[in-house]
């Protein structure tokens, strides 16, 4: 009985011995699924998306960020444009104002502060027509002001589909 008990205790700890490939096989595993995810994340999204915050998209080649939000002036009147180019987002209307002041002052004379629901206010560089031409500004603001803070942003300017 006490050489059946020994046989069993040896036979369990040689047979759960984790291998050197083991651990390979798992981090390879492991690695190919961090891969895939990041694949993932910078194709265009199909089917429902998140409505939390802005997606990453690659738009002819370019990395941005798209939200989709309805956005007033502070007046509360509707934007007619389509596209936003927005560089911060604050929760007070005064630090969008300021924001906005800069903006003018850096070359940018269109530069307005909106708000959206929720209390946010959002620092709208630029107004275009479409995803492609908010992508073009969105990329000139970038190289015009490689070291701009973006508040609130994911460190890059967010196209908002209006």
């Amino acid at each position: 009985m006490i050489c059946i008990s020994a046989a069993m205790v040896a036979l369990m700890f040689v047979g759960c011995k984790p291998t050197e490939n083991n651990y390979k096989a798992a981090y390879d595993a492991a690695v190919s699924k961090r891969q895939e995810v990041a694949k993932e994340q910078m194709r265009p999204a199909s089917g429902l998306m998140s409505d939390d915050g802005p997606q990453l998209r690659v738009v002819d080649g370019d990395s941005v960020y798209v939200l989709r939000e309805r956005l007033r002036t502070l007046d509360g009147e509707r934007i007619s444009a389509r596209w936003l180019v927005a560089v911060g987002v604050y929760k007070m209307d005064t630090n969008a104002k300021a924001s906005v002041g800069a903006l003018h002052a850096g070359g940018f004379p269109e530069a307005f502060a909106a708000r959206a629901t929720g209390g946010r206010h959002f620092a709208v560089a630029a107004t275009a027509s479409s995803l492609d031409s908010a992508r073009i500004v969105a990329k000139v603001f970038r190289e015009a002001f490689p070291e701009y803070p973006y508040v609130g942003l994911p460190g890059a300017p967010v196209l908002i589909n209006n």
